[in-house]
């Protein structure tokens, strides 16, 4: 299982912005999440290079706090972290803990061999496909199949995986026409049970049609084991290039401890960049070390 690490339906996202001399050199962006994580805010900071060690950072977070408070927020997590940069022992220093390690991988057009795509389905399964909205005979056990994406390892990670019901399946549907993205979903249909035995999408935004954004994969566990992974991506991956020609790179992130994912990507073409950090910490901690601080001056970015 695999997915991009955005997660579907955020309730609102405020943002922060820092100035110096009247230019934009900060942004602070938190994502509030509903259900089953409605106590997860998950947030985000930036702080233009030139400008960092000033207190900045520090002051973002800082602005934050308030709003995720007021939002029910029991923890805050952040997951684009890279591992080993200045922003992972920046939140290290601000009490954040890493609660999962994230690798992110990628595939571009151009520079993959397409014979990686030539996978046939298994004997006993048949594949299909759609945009957006998911037929009403298949979408119950389309549900199904998307709970097997809870089996995908979220280390000590607070954020969980949503309950997939039909109702939700529509909602996120719907949610996604809202915000003009465009859903290409793949499944595998279980020839003898009529169940749908695994799925892909991956998203892709007419503001961007150069890029595509790979989330959830899951193959139920009675599934596993005869290829199906491979074989619904490379379809996926197939269609996408006929019928987006624009499209030159589609981006991915799984967890680092996923190696039947990970590996199944680069099977398709995808080539991993780069390892980043999720990290958390206790809304209250946060409020804690804040009040403790002078104040920016004493910050170190």
């Amino acid at each position: 299982m695999s997915r991009d690490d955005r997660p579907g339906d955020p309730a609102f996202r405020p943002a922060s912005l820092g100035y110096r001399e009247n230019k934009v050199v900060a942004l602070a962006e938190v994502c509030f999440l509903e259900d089953e994580n409605s106590e997860v805010g998950l947030i985000g900071i930036s702080v233009h290079p030139d400008c960092r060690r000033r207190g900045i950072g520090t002051a973002m977070l800082r602005a934050a706090l308030p709003e995720s408070r007021a939002r029910g927020c029991r923890v805050l997590e952040s997951w684009q972290v890279v591992a080993g940069t200045a922003g992972q022992f920046w939140a290290e220093g601000r009490g954040f803990t890493t609660v999962r390690m994230i690798v992110r991988q990628a595939l571009v057009v151009a520079g993959t061999d397409r014979s990686l795509w030539d996978v046939e389905a298994p004997a006993g399964y048949r594949l299909q496909r759609w945009i957006g909205v998911a037929p009403d005979d298949v979408i119950d056990s389309y549900a199904v199949a998307r709970g097997a994406i809870h089996d995908a390892p979220l280390g000590q990670s607070d954020y969980r995986w949503p309950e997939w019901t039909v109702e939700r399946v529509r909602a996120a549907e719907a949610e996604w026409r809202q915000q003009g993205i465009e859903q290409w979903v793949v499944i595998a249909i279980h020839e003898k049970t009529g169940a749908v035995a695994g799925f892909t999408e991956v998203c892709v935004h007419p503001r961007r049609p150069d890029w595509g954004y790979q989330r959830d994969t899951a193959v139920p566990s009675a599934f596993r084991g005869r290829g199906l992974g491979r074989c619904i991506k490379a379809c996926m991956l197939r269609w996408l290039v006929s019928d987006c020609p624009a499209l030159e790179r589609i981006s991915t992130t799984t967890g680092a401890d996923n190696s039947r994912m990970i590996r199944v990507n680069r099977e398709v073409g995808f080539a991993s960049l780069r390892t980043m950090v999720a990290v958390q910490q206790d809304l209250v901690a946060v409020e804690s070390r804040m009040a403790d601080r002078d104040g920016p001056a004493k910050a170190t970015q």
